[in-house]
């Protein structure tokens, strides 16, 4: 289980990137949970990648069966891909953000 200071860190890093275009921006060419976590540590947020991932697994589980498939099955080297991830960075993004978009 998520112990409440990681939970606590990991919510800053993404309250971070919803409210810091920098921040945000820097999303866009991660493709991968590690490269996630990387670049949360590159920004001061300390994650442990199997912390990163019990959020990643809870999120997920929260939503319906739409919105898993939509943060699962699109490429990872599409730009949008790392904000699909995270359900708060999901609604960043605007309709028709999808594979066609570059």
């Amino acid at each position: 289980m998520l112990n409440s200071a990681s939970h606590r860190v990991i919510l800053q890093f993404v309250q971070s990137v919803v409210q810091n275009h920098e921040v945000a921006s820097g999303l866009k060419q991660l493709s991968s949970h590690d490269e996630i976590v990387d670049y949360a540590c590159s920004k001061g947020f300390h994650i442990e990648k199997g912390d990163w991932d019990e959020f990643i697994r809870s999120d997920i589980e929260s939503l319906n069966i739409e919105s898993r498939q939509s943060s699962r099955f699109f490429e990872t080297n599409h730009w949008s891909w790392a904000f699909r991830q995270v359900s708060s960075w999901r609604a960043m993004l605007m309709e028709g953000a999808d594979q066609g978009s570059s």
